[in-house]
């Protein structure tokens, strides 16, 4: 039984020592990325469009997301106060919110898309 243990600690310890060395670096991934290039003739300009005003997106879709957006904007003009609304009370609520989803379904939708 003592040379079982002894053997279980050394595994750990090897285990432990050698540390994670598997996967490729960051810079390695990034350069190997193709050059961002442009179609001749377009315009340089936004890469993503604004969504139209009255679209739902994921965010308005999910609690966890829009809960602390709302409080973030509705409080305040002091950034660290609207944070922390944001962090404390937004996104408790916006837990409680999508399990209350998950068990009731989602509210009817109060915007028409365009």
């Amino acid at each position: 039984m003592r040379a079982l243990q002894w053997t279980v600690a050394a595994i750990m310890a090897a285990v432990l020592a050698t540390g994670c060395n598997g996967g490729p670096s960051k810079r390695t991934l990034a350069s190997t990325e193709p050059a961002l290039s442009t179609v001749p003739g377009e315009s340089e300009g936004t890469v993503v469009a604004k969504p139209v005003p009255g679209t739902v997106t994921v965010v308005d879709r999910h609690p966890l997301f829009s809960k602390p957006r709302q409080y973030y904007e509705s409080t305040g003009n002091n950034k660290v106060t609207k944070t922390a609304a944001a962090a404390f009370i937004g996104v408790p609520a916006g837990i409680y919110g999508e399990l209350k989803q998950i068990v009731v379904g989602a509210p009817p939708a109060t915007t028409t898309p365009y």
